[in-house]
């Protein structure tokens, strides 16, 4: 298959699990637990495809082995940032965790701010592989967030504020969802091409 028919497909299927997953979730109610697992899941899909839209990119350069773990990665932080309910609620009930007074202290989008910054140096003083875990963190954070920010708005919470944007527009958590991936790409991809222009610059040097 074309890379570029290849690209769009991906998207469409990101795009597919992130309406039917919302969907499904809206339409499940009762029990509390199935409807828990399915919003959990949705999550855990959408940072596994994101992360292999960014991945796509380093196959060549990593081993099966790290491209796997890289991709693992990416679903399973998207999944377990939840578990910041249970810690918050201090309890291992349902019921407990899905009504707090405050949103738990994962849900601060000020960590994805933290964590593109932490790419950004990577991206300049780390290896690659370094960039990619940092990658993966990011984006299972920052899609995690943005899907909630649907019905909770984007939560900030620094020594110097505290404070939730209105309810993000869909169609615009759609669009964030589909583009942050390949931004992420782009900076990772920068990173290989300058290191790899040092080796040359010290052949010429040599001839």
């Amino acid at each position: 298959m074309n890379l570029n028919a290849l690209l769009l497909l991906k998207h469409v299927i990101l795009c597919c699990v992130c309406i039917c997953g919302d969907k499904l979730t809206e339409y499940v109610q009762y029990p509390a637990l199935l409807r828990a697992c399915i919003d959990n899941a949705t999550h855990a899909f959408i940072g596994c495809i994101a992360a292999e839209i960014i991945l796509h990119s380093f196959k060549y350069q990593l081993a099966r082995h790290e491209y796997y773990l890289l991709l693992f990665i990416g679903m399973i932080v998207s999944s377990f940032i939840d578990l910041d309910h249970f810690i918050e609620a201090r309890s291992f009930s349902l019921q407990d965790a899905t009504h707090l007074r405050r949103r738990p202290f994962l849900h601060n989008s000020a960590i994805c701010l933290i964590m593109f910054m932490l790419l950004i140096l990577t991206k300049r003083f780390g290896s690659i592989k370094c960039g990619l875990f940092t990658a993966m963190a990011f984006i299972a954070f920052t899609t995690h967030h943005l899907r909630d920010a649907t019905r909770r708005g984007i939560w900030i919470k620094s020594p110097f504020q505290d404070s939730s944007s209105p309810a993000l527009p869909y169609v615009v958590y759609l669009v964030l969802v589909n583009i942050i991936p390949h931004v992420i790409n782009h900076l990772l991809q920068t990173t290989v091409s300058s290191s790899s222009s040092v080796p040359k610059m010290r052949l010429v040097e040599l001839v």
